[in-house]
């Protein structure tokens, strides 16, 4: 139970913070005077997206390591089969998004972990809409 809070709250921690680093790169870049970008907009929705496939892939290395360590598990619904990496990015991708198939679930506390990717999941992707509607308010009222 503490090794899946501690692990929950460095991946809190640490995609946050990744988070925090894009928006504040993107922010800072696309308001300079002379753009870098013939469509900026396009630009932060890419790197948005990104991010967070990079902050899923974290939190699949997050529940392989819990795995491999014996702080839980994650398995596949009627099969036997070991787990492939894309098996935890497929799971961590359906909690994230809060989507929740249920074919791949925790087993032990892994499932505190996945609960709480959900809970940052919500928050980072709010977070980028509203970064992206105050872009898109800064650069289309720019250009009109």
């Amino acid at each position: 139970m503490i090794a899946a809070l501690a692990v929950a709250a460095i991946l809190v921690v640490g995609t946050i913070f990744l988070h925090f680093v894009v928006l504040k790169t993107l922010a800072a870049r696309l308001n300079d005077e002379v753009r870098m970008f013939k469509r900026p907009l396009l630009v932060v929705l890419l790197a948005l997206f990104c991010v967070h496939l990079v902050e899923v892939m974290l939190y699949a290395f997050g529940f392989y390591a819990m795995q491999e360590f014996g702080f839980g598990e994650i398995v596949i619904q009627g099969s036997e089969t070991p787990l492939l990496m894309t098996d935890y990015f497929y799971f961590s991708i359906t909690c994230y998004t809060t989507l929740g198939v249920g074919d791949i679930v925790p087993v032990g506390p892994t499932r505190i972990v996945s609960g709480i990717e959900a809970l940052n999941g919500l928050v980072l992707i709010a977070w980028s809409a509203s970064f992206t509607y105050w872009m898109m308010e800064r650069l289309w009222t720019d250009d009109l």
